[in-house]
């Protein structure tokens, strides 16, 4: 047998549904092959820790604290919210949004124009005349 073919039988061994002839060509790979032998022990390994972390449950103390903490938020220590801040909060958020806004739209705004932006070339000049003709003569050609 070779080291692929064991490799692949691995799981069907462990778990006990190989033939009897399967079964000790797969043995006495596992005892000759000394990666294979480490490849099924590490599979052992993996699947003794699946099922230690299977078996454990849950904490019923846990639960209780938890249920006990949503039931009586005063007693756990949270404090609760007058229902005046509750609708101040969202206000003052949305007035700090719109006020923010409109001063970056002041800011936007602002145009400082240099004494370079007057001239402008004869050629840039000329790629707007389109407000100097009228649309009626060009229609009618």
């Amino acid at each position: 047998m070779n080291c692929q073919l064991c490799q692949k039988e691995l799981d069907a061994y462990r778990e006990g549904r190989l033939s009897d002839d399967m079964r000790t060509q797969v043995e006495a790979h596992l005892k000759l092959c000394a990666e294979c032998a480490e490849s099924f022990r590490i599979e052992l390994l993996a699947d003794s820790v699946i099922s230690k972390e299977k078996a454990i449950g849950p904490d019923n103390y846990l639960t209780s604290r938890i249920m006990a903490r949503i039931e009586n938020p005063e007693e756990a220590g949270y404090r609760t919210i007058s229902p005046i801040i509750r609708i101040l909060k969202p206000a003052l958020i949305m007035t700090s949004m719109a006020a923010a806004i409109f001063v970056g739209v002041l800011i936007g705004n602002i145009y400082y124009p240099s004494v370079r932006d007057m001239s402008r070339p004869v050629e840039l000049a000329l790629i707007d005349d389109i407000a100097i003709e009228s649309v009626d003569i060009l229609s009618n050609q």
